[in-house]
């Protein structure tokens, strides 16, 4: 039998493809993994239809980026104090944030350094008070870092952008 140019008459010369694109790639992997990790005997009672899947990773997903956004929300969040992250950032005029705190707080801190570490501003958080706002007008335009710091102990450290409108 000849080996030189052999050449199968059902496969085309040029293979076009497009890849698979599925709308929700959880939900499908999740199905797979239950079908695939499922042994013999709980896999008439694991059954799960791919409806139900979709349906249920819907809910989990709505749960967890309500979950995500509260959490990226807050700079910091303990039994003692809660304190938001700075908005609006990037700021121009002004940038605020909230915070509540129990009595158990001595000291807490919001410490403004600059992109090489220089400490540029400090503000107290006041037991009376729920919100800072932090006039950036004077503030040039750049990055900025802001930290909390608790009875003196460096709790939580963001970035802050400063944009001026010109």
């Amino acid at each position: 039998m000849p080996t030189g140019n052999m050449k199968f008459s059902n496969v085309p010369d040029v293979l076009n493809y497009k890849p698979l694109s599925v709308q929700k790639p959880m939900a499908l992997n999740k199905f797979y993994r239950t079908l695939l990790f499922s042994n013999a005997s709980t896999a008439e009672s694991t059954a799960v239809s791919a409806g139900e899947i979709v349906e249920k990773s819907a809910e989990k997903r709505n749960l967890s980026v309500e979950a995500a956004t509260r959490v990226e929300e807050q700079l910091y969040t303990s039994e003692k104090i809660t304190v938001s992250n700075i908005y609006p950032n990037p700021a121009s005029e002004y940038a605020e944030l909230d915070y509540a705190m129990s009595a158990d707080i001595r000291d807490a801190k919001l410490i403004f350094y600059n992109v090489l570490g220089s400490q540029m501003q400090e503000y107290s958080l006041s037991k009376n008070q729920t919100k800072l706002r932090i006039n950036t007008r004077e503030m040039s335009t750049g990055l900025y870092f802001y930290q909390l710091a608790l009875d003196g102990k460096k709790v939580a450290t963001k970035k802050m952008l400063v944009r001026h409108q010109q």
